[in-house]
């Protein structure tokens, strides 16, 4: 598969995931063809070191790290907790998460990526963010 192709493959999974914002499986899912796109920029390249090309990416681009790590499945992980929202952010919320924070304290749930070092991301913020250095790539 092209790198034109495999992005836009991420790109569906990506808005899939976002769809279904409670999904670890999507989020794997969208993270694993962003990881196969990282593969398939390689390919188009021509170098001849695929570590030393990921990691020269993520030097360039460190919002790619997140996801390729959780696409390493090597200690990262997706996990659903609940998150606080500020009572200003309440008008961006959707019905189904507005009643679902007004009897949860305020809280949400999300699905985030957790690091070995017991960091917290949002997975699709970071998702987002990592499609948006491969699409910059392949212009």
């Amino acid at each position: 598969m092209n790198a034109t192709a495999a992005i836009a493959t991420a790109r569906a999974a990506v808005e899939a995931a976002r769809a279904s914002p409670q999904s670890r499986k999507k989020a794997m899912l969208a993270a694993l063809l962003i990881d196969a796109a990282v593969d398939a920029l390689f390919e188009m390249c021509g170098e001849s070191d695929v570590l030393a090309f990921r990691a020269d990416v993520c030097a360039r681009a460190p919002q790619l790290r997140p996801v390729l790590d959780l696409a390493a499945i090597d200690g990262t992980s997706l996990v659903l907790e609940p998150v606080e929202v500020d009572i200003g952010d309440y008008p961006a919320l959707g019905v189904e998460d507005f009643m679902v924070s007004l009897y949860n304290d305020r809280t949400v749930p999300r699905v985030l990526i957790a690091t070995p070092d017991d960091r917290r991301i949002d997975v699709h913020e970071a998702l987002s963010a990592a499609l948006a250095v491969l699409e910059a790539e392949v212009r």
